[in-house]
């Protein structure tokens, strides 16, 4: 598409715009001159200066091209920079991990379950039933039970 309407559509694309404060940009560039940040905090600072409306804005195409990126990831840079601003380079703290929060106590208990007999209607215990048994007790909000395996493997017991 050339003439007016491939610059309205392609302005209409434009979903997440960018205007850096002279702040931002020198921020950006100190990191991406110094080396000083992670790889990818400064192939984002590429990006979102690339990406400034004052400046000259790229397409996401060109960008990723540039960069070695898929325009999807430009465009999640763009999107996260728009809703958290500098603080998309903070450390975020992750999900904790089923498997870490399981403790000495969630241990304990998954022992004894083992040792004691199964539910009526059961020859034996299954891993999912020992799983079920843990959230129903609130021993822990939520496992699975192939963290009840790794559980079991870990302490070296079995069901058999």
């Amino acid at each position: 598409m050339s003439g007016k309407l491939g610059n309205l559509i392609k302005k209409a694309m434009v979903i997440y715009r960018i205007t850096l404060s002279a702040e931002e940009r020198r921020i950006l560039s100190s990191w991406i001159n110094k080396g000083s940040r992670k790889a990818k905090d400064i192939q984002k600072a590429y990006v979102l200066l690339a990406s400034d409306e004052t400046t000259g804005r790229q397409s996401e195409t060109e960008l990723a091209e540039t960069y070695k990126l898929s325009t999807r990831s430009v465009e999640r840079i763009r999107k996260c920079f728009c809703e958290q601003g500098m603080g998309m380079f903070d450390k975020k703290t992750r999900k904790l991990r089923s498997d870490k929060k399981i403790d000495g106590k969630v241990e304990a208990h998954l022992l004894a379950l083992v040792c004691s007999e199964p539910p009526q209607g059961q020859a034996k215990w299954k891993l999912q039933l020992l799983a079920d048994r843990l959230v129903e007790l609130k021993v822990i909000d939520s496992i699975s039970h192939t963290s009840v395996a790794s559980l079991l493997k870990k302490m070296s017991l079995s069901l058999g």
